[in-house]
């Protein structure tokens, strides 16, 4: 029974994807189901299947192509539509181009044979002007035809131009054409006795499977709407961040009203269980011995003993060795033998050992022989045949019976075994039948020839998403050592076309302190800062943030990696309404007894205007000279300063030769359209002899 699918939850990682599909299933209490219509796209060994009110027993997932009756057409309607008016446009135009030459390839007054007298020359005349008037009406209906006709071809063109560029950017999701590839999951459904639901529609198999062609990238918007009137200035304010997201896929299936999570996890990432030691009290012991090579069970080849007895070797001898089967037979002894009967028998010397010694030593090799057809019985059609193996051993069905045997060559070279298949790619792995050289082993599953395209196909879609530019201030790179999904409030749909979509996922609100910046030392511009914690229950991730005030865009800023419950800074710009200006003043001054020495004077005077209707948290930076580590010949003294400031430190975890000595910062709050004054003085101390590299005076 083949059964339809639909979408109903999309795990979207930085690379990569999970689709989620659902299918109503309806039939016994035990059926084979095949789910169709999948996309090529699909990573076989990570498919899932989850049944309601029923047990999946065997899954597989394979390569088919639509039938006849539910493909679909080679174009859609539109486009059908267009080359049919394209086609029909071509034609006339062809037909009135046709029509114009046979008129002017056509003679206005044929030349005519008649033994009749010809006609008066006034009614020739009079007949060829209304020949020409007519041909010359014609010629002029054909070519306004022609010139209707080119238009209508043009217009034809432009529109089945337009029709195809529609159906290249609806996406790669549509129905499978008759010669496209598409892949199913069939699966074996044993039913439990549970009644099915009361609304009908079946029972529900949910699929999970992943596809590699997605990505996504994070952004967000801040939208303030402060606690007064005007622009955001000081103090606090609410604001409403939203999370959106950059997605582009080309997985061959349209994500249309699906639930979509933004995941941050690498899902190829490998992640094992921690190990608990065992917690004893007594003696120490020592730690067990662990290793992740386990020899294979004792006496695997026994396991085939009826199979050989029941299935003999056609034509030649069979050689079986524990653990491997040699193709080759062989070579024939040098005396003449009587043939073994028909029956499987093991051939050894009389000083064999017992059987089950036999089976365990690899040393030991055992031949399989057939008689011709025509033989009866177990061992053939008299009991002759027993007295072949005077004073050797020989095994049926479990027992042991003392014969004699031939001497047998040494056993042929094993060939060399094909190189193993990769251990943990258990989907691409099958147990070897039991008449296969490598019975008993895994191998690797036949390949479908189809697949090699496939895959060729799937690696240049890949390449090409991967080489897709990221947005303006988007990343990709985050570390992830906090992995969380980000759920959309709605369902949302995205397109399987390879470009950027414009994804909105969550909004929360939150307060955000707003203060200002000013480094007057190096420009006189006043920056705005924004503190916003972090309302989501999941990390900020690093993206661009654009940051409106109600309804008026401010700024393009940028978000730094930020766990939850922490906050994050937001640069809003420069505030034009707040003007600082810097002035300094330097004298030096002799010192000492005999005026040996130098005390450089600098003054620095900051005036701070505030020309909002707000007040504003300003924090004002500064910067006085430190002498070096082991330097006695220089001393800064720090002077007076009005009003009082700190020490401040841009980054304290730095390493001691990056950070920064010597940083202060004012912190006030300047009033709606007030004043204030800032002032600082300092002195260095030096030697008469001695000058500053640089320049004595610090300050500019």
């Amino acid at each position: 029974m083949a059964v339809e699918s639909r979408i109903t939850q999309v795990t979207l990682y930085a690379r990569g994807a999970r689709i989620r599909r659902t299918a109503a299933i309806e039939g016994a209490s035990s059926s084979r189901v095949r789910i169709v219509g999948l996309p090529v796209a699909v990573i076989d060994d990570t498919m899932r299947v989850e049944a309601e009110g029923g047990l999946v027993t065997a899954v597989h997932v394979g390569l088919d192509a639509p039938a006849r009756e539910a493909a679909a057409g080679e174009e859609t309607p539109e486009a059908r539509a267009a080359h049919r008016r394209v086609a029909l446009a071509e034609a006339e135009v062809e037909r009135v181009d046709g029509a114009l030459a046979v008129l002017a390839a056509a003679p206005v007054a044929p030349t005519v044979d008649s033994d009749e007298p010809p006609p008066p020359w006034a009614a020739i005349v009079d007949a060829r002007r209304a020949l020409v008037a007519l041909r010359a009406e014609r010629e002029l209906a054909l070519r306004e035809q022609a010139a209707a006709a080119r238009r209508e071809l043009e217009e034809a063109q432009r529109a089945l131009a337009a029709a195809v560029d529609r159906d290249r950017r609806a996406g790669s999701a549509r129905a499978a054409k008759l010669h496209e590839l598409r892949k199913y999951v069939e699966l074996e459904l044993a039913v439990t006795e549970r009644p099915e639901p009361a609304g009908g529609g079946g029972r529900a198999v949910h699929l999970e499977y992943q596809v590699a062609a997605a990505r996504w990238a994070p952004s967000y918007v801040a939208r303030f709407d402060p606690r007064g009137d005007g622009a955001p200035s000081g103090g606090d304010a609410s604001v409403v961040l939203e999370l959106r997201a950059s997605v582009a896929q080309d997985t061959g299936e349209d994500w249309t009203g699906v639930a979509l999570r933004l995941s941050t996890a690498e899902p190829e990432r490998f992640g094992a269980l921690p190990e608990l030691a065992a917690q004893r009290i007594g003696r120490r012991q020592h730690e067990p011995r662990r290793t992740g090579f386990r020899a294979p069970p004792v006496g695997a080849s026994a396991l085939y003993l009826d199979y050989i007895h029941a299935f003999p070797a056609s034509d030649a001898a069979l050689w079986v060795g524990v653990g491997r089967i040699a193709a080759e037979p062989p070579a024939p002894p040098a005396a003449p033998q009587r043939e073994l009967s028909r029956a499987s028998a093991f051939a050894l010397p009389k000083s064999a050992p017992a059987p089950v010694a036999l089976l365990e030593q690899p040393e030991l090799i055992q031949t399989l022989a057939r008689k011709p057809r025509g033989g009866g019985g177990f061992f053939g059609d008299d009991a002759s045949d027993e007295a072949d193996f005077e004073g050797g051993m020989m095994l049926m069905g479990g027992r042991a019976e003392m014969a004699a045997a031939p001497q047998l060559p040494p056993p042929p070279s094993l060939p060399r075994p094909p190189s193993p298949p990769p251990r943990l790619d258990y989907a691409s792995l099958r147990m070897a039948p039991p008449g296969s050289p490598l019975r008993g082993s895994l191998i690797a599953a036949p390949s479908d020839p189809r697949e090699a395209a496939l895959e060729a196909e799937l690696a240049e879609v890949l390449a090409r998403l991967e080489a897709l530019a990221l947005p303006g201030g988007c990343s990709t790179e985050w570390p992830h050592t906090y992995d969380y999904a980000f759920a959309t409030d709605g369902a949302v749909d995205v397109r399987a076309d390879g470009a950027w979509h414009a994804i909105a996922v969550t909004a929360r609100p939150a307060t955000a302190k707003l203060r200002h910046v000013a480094v007057p030392r190096e420009q006189p511009d006043v920056f705005r800062i924004a503190t916003i914690g972090n309302p989501l229950d999941g990390p900020l991730l690093p993206g661009p943030i654009d940051v409106y005030d109600r309804g008026s865009f401010l700024v393009t800023s940028s978000v730094d990696q930020t766990p939850p419950g922490a906050a994050v800074e937001i640069g809003l710009g420069v505030d034009a309404a707040v003007k600082v200006s810097r002035n300094t003043e330097f004298r030096e001054e002799a010192t000492g007894v005999l005026r040996g020495g130098l005390r450089l004077h600098h003054a620095i005077k900051i005036d701070v205007d505030n020309l909002s209707e707000r007040a504003i948290d300003l924090e004002v930076r500064e910067r006085v000279p430190v002498a070096r580590e082991g330097d006695d010949d220089v001393d800064v003294t720090v002077g007076r300063v009005d009003p009082a400031w700190e020490r401040w430190t841009p980054d304290p975890e730095a390493p001691r030769d990056r950070r920064l000595r010597g940083g202060y910062r004012w912190r006030l709050s300047v009033p709606a359209r007030t004043k204030r004054a800032l002032r600082a003085a300092y002195e260095v101390k030096i030697a008469g002899k001695l000058e500053l590299v640089g320049g004595n005076r610090r300050e500019s």
